[in-house]
């Protein structure tokens, strides 16, 4: 059955959900993807959104699904141009996600593949059911997985137990994948959008500003000179010093109320 919102957005105050709706595998197609993309550019442009969680439909009895890559009908396109149309969508999707200025979180439900591992790696933090199951089986469909996974994957796990993966199509199980540090952390099945939540709500105790500000300086680490970053951690610094949260911060814990953070933008 052809879901005609195979995205859904549910938004409670400051933290979002987006909800991959493609059952029972809830793989991704040219709909799905276009309107994945269109929900996070928006979600990206509202200043009350600090948190965004990415999940899917959550399994009744036995095991599911988060996603298990490609639709059947994707993958059974033959013309390079639509192969190509392809790239250009998950490229935009994925870059709208890594650069959303908020905390990104998968809250994976069920067994990840291929483009299901790749969304998850463009989130900040990753949390995933113990029943959960990653693995790339691209290679043996001909094909490599979209998404951006080849150059995320090694940089999270290392290189040799990335091409393990990718190369040996060898299957991770959760507490596997969480000793690798593939996620950061394992709730048990059926619970784990409210696990994390929970960690959605230990980001919104801090100044938004800061928040970005942090995520943004450690992305940057990797790729900037070391001195480079410190000058970016130094006028981050002076900009947060200015909006006066730092001061805020005090004045709330000696009156024991919640801070009034500055606007973000």
């Amino acid at each position: 059955m052809e879901y005609e919102q195979q995205v859904t957005l549910t938004q409670d105050g400051v933290v979002a959900t987006l909800t991959l709706r493609n059952p029972p595998r809830h793989e991704w197609s040219e709909a799905m993807l276009e309107q994945f993309h269109s929900h996070i550019v928006a979600l990206g442009r509202d200043a009350r959104c600090r948190c965004l969680i990415i999940t899917s439909t959550e399994p009744g009895e036995g095991r599911g699904w988060f996603s298990a890559g490609l639709s059947p009908e994707v993958l059974a396109v033959q013309d390079p141009l639509k192969g190509a149309n392809l790239g250009r969508l998950f490229s935009q999707a994925f870059s709208a996600l890594r650069r959303f200025p908020g905390v990104t979180f998968a809250a994976i439900t069920g067994d990840a593949h291929n483009e299901g591992v790749a969304v998850a790696l463009n989130c900040d933090f990753r949390v995933c059911a113990d029943t959960a199951r990653f693995q790339f089986t691209a290679g043996s469909e001909g094909r490599l997985a979209y998404g951006g996974a080849s150059q995320l994957l090694p940089r999270l796990i290392g290189e040799s137990r990335a091409k393990r993966m990718m190369l040996l199509e060898e299957t991770v199980n959760a507490q596997e994948a969480l000793k690798l540090g593939l996620v950061d952390d394992v709730a048990e099945a059926g619970s784990v959008v409210n696990h994390t939540l929970n960690w959605a709500e230990r980001v919104l105790r801090q100044s938004p500003r800061a928040s970005r500000a942090a995520k943004q300086l450690i992305e940057h680490a990797r790729m900037r000179p070391l001195e480079t970053g410190f000058a970016a951690e130094r006028d981050w610094l002076a900009q947060i010093i200015d909006s006066g949260d730092p001061a805020e911060a005090q004045k709330a814990l000696e009156e024991n109320r919640i801070p009034n953070w500055s606007n973000q933008d």
